[in-house]
């Protein structure tokens, strides 16, 4: 049960920005979305740093939900993990490429782009910081502002999980059922 209900009468100005958001299978605005809209300042903001890796950032659209995976399962952010293995078969991914960006230690064949980049991710999470040995393998692949947006995308979603996960948001049914259906 979420400690702090979405939103699903919003106000005029609750509704503009709802407007704005992604929406989920069934057309409607996501449970993060109707949670955050409770407070629309706080809500812009977010979306502001959140909506620029969906139309702005220069890692394409595999690299960005393999991070957020990887991210959102270190930071056991089941609400995330789930929007985004919605998302991440989306823009194409394959369950295997799926499952292994949640749990690193499934084996899976890698492109050596992924590979740095993951490395990149990893160390990142579980230390707070990159070594040069681990920034300049992904220098081999990403440009200066694609490392840099790694960096950010790997602080934002580990920051929202942090606030899905402190105020018990669920996923919402219609991913859940999606997800629940079988992979061909």
């Amino acid at each position: 049960m979420p400690r702090i209900e979405p939103v699903e009468n919003p106000d005029a100005e609750q509704a503009k920005l709802l407007s704005k958001s992604l929406l989920g299978p069934d057309g409607q605005p996501l449970n993060v979305f109707k949670t955050l809209v409770r407070w629309p300042e706080l809500m812009r903001r977010v979306n502001a740093l959140g909506g620029f890796f969906f139309v702005a950032a220069s890692l394409d659209l595999h690299e960005r939900e393999l991070v957020i995976l990887r991210t959102a399962a270190f930071a056991r952010g089941s609400y995330e993990v789930g929007q985004h293995r919605w998302l991440g078969a989306e823009v194409g991914l394959r369950p295997d490429e799926i499952a292994a960006a949640i749990d690193q230690r499934l084996e899976h064949a890698w492109s050596p782009e992924h590979s740095a980049m993951l490395a990149l991710v990893d160390e990142l999470l579980e230390t707070d910081t990159v070594g040069d040995k681990t920034w300049n393998a992904a220098a081999l692949y990403f440009d200066e502002t694609q490392r840099t947006e790694l960096l950010v995308l790997v602080g934002y979603y580990r920051m929202l999980a942090g606030i899905l996960n402190g105020l018990v948001v669920e996923l919402d049914g219609s991913v859940e059922e999606l997800l629940a259906r079988p992979t061909n």
